[in-house]
């Protein structure tokens, strides 16, 4: 991810997770997005897609030898019992790079060891490849191997910020352990579903000082983490208000229901088919507002956003979150107080 964004800082990341159904992931991957021409797709627990069919999986090796727009990366990752095999990885040896890491088995209970030496092997080279200054300072390392044991995903977190970080100590490699990591795409996913008390969950484990993973990959915690997560939220609930007043200018009042944007098949049935291009008309007459720049995918997450919120509690939240500072953290956001005006009026007239 890192690598990526370093080739393409205006680049584009979506999330895969659950993963979707073959024919929507076809779709997407050949549909250009309006939003940024060079994309990320991750997709971090693809499994199913290795128990496809060989039509499946060559419509999959298709699209994703065809891809729409200047650049698309997919990181599809499984944790599978055997190597894989079967249609998906033929299909995939043609188009892509394959990488399998066996994991070892756990050490045997008379080893008296946490860490196998196969097991401290296959970490090592997960640390060298996100953290590779770590390997010099043998004593940290041992150090992360010791406060998280074999869980590949976590240890490579600690590392990498721990490299971040700058304080390449032992001390400070334990002390990582206790800092448990949420990611921006989970905000934002609690907030599409409405699933309030995950939302309140997530901002409460980080009030208690976990790390903020941001869409590029950054990561803090403390004020710095508070200041991305209010900017996070200020955004989507500015963008699910826009696109709320747009839909229902454009007749689409009634798609505006929890329960239609939660049926199966939803976006390619009926949002990408009928409801945007009902949105790109509206805001058509309204190009300052930039909603024609953004991609179909970042526009059906407004719509799931806005389904679930009133505009009233839409103008409250944005007033209340841009007149807390939701923005100050943020240097290239000289619009916040523009925005925080117009809140304002809207809360004062109960818009």
């Amino acid at each position: 991810m890192q690598e990526f964004f370093r080739h393409f800082p205006e680049g584009q990341q979506e999330v895969c997770d659950p993963p979707w159904e073959v024919a929507r992931l076809c779709e997407e991957v050949q549909t250009p997005s309006l939003f940024a021409s060079q994309r990320l797709l991750l997709i971090p627990h693809g499994e199913p897609y290795f128990a496809l069919g060989p039509a499946a999986a060559r419509a999959l090796g298709q699209a994703l030898a065809n891809p729409a727009g200047e650049v698309l990366w997919v990181g599809l990752f499984a944790v599978l019992s055997q190597p894989p095999a079967g249609p998906l990885v033929e299909v995939l040896a043609a188009v892509a790079e394959l990488e399998h890491l066996a994991l070892p088995p756990p050490p045997k209970p008379w080893e008296e060891v946490r860490l196998s030496g196969e097991q401290k092997a296959l970490l090592t080279q997960l640390v060298a490849e996100a953290a590779p200054d770590l390997l010099a300072q043998p004593e940290v390392l041992e150090a992360l191997f010791a406060a998280h044991g074999f869980a590949p995903g976590q240890l490579v977190q600690a590392a990498r910020s721990l490299w971040q970080s700058g304080e390449l100590t032992a001390q400070a490699a334990r002390q990582t352990a206790a800092a448990w990591t949420c990611s921006a795409s989970e905000l934002e996913q609690a907030g599409q579903s409405a699933n309030w008390p995950r939302l309140a969950y997530l901002l409460g484990q980080l009030a208690d000082g976990a790390v903020l993973e941001s869409f590029r990959g950054e990561q803090a915690s403390g004020r710095r983490a508070a200041d991305l997560a209010a900017g996070m939220l200020a955004r989507a609930c500015v963008a699910a208000l826009t696109v709320r007043l747009l839909a229902e200018r454009a007749g689409l009042a009634t798609d505006l229901d929890p329960r239609r944007v939660a049926q199966p098949a939803w976006y390619p049935r009926d949002f990408k088919r009928r409801i945007y291009p009902k949105l790109l008309s509206a805001a058509g007459e309204m190009p300052e507002l930039g909603v024609g720049e953004r991609s179909p995918w970042a526009l059906q997450a407004s719509f799931r956003w806005a389904a679930h919120c009133s505009t009233r509690q839409l103008v409250n939240t944005v007033h209340k979150l841009l007149f807390g500072g939701a923005l100050r953290g943020e240097s290239a956001a000289p619009w916040a107080p523009l925005v925080l005006a117009y809140a304002s009026l809207f809360a004062a007239c109960k818009s």
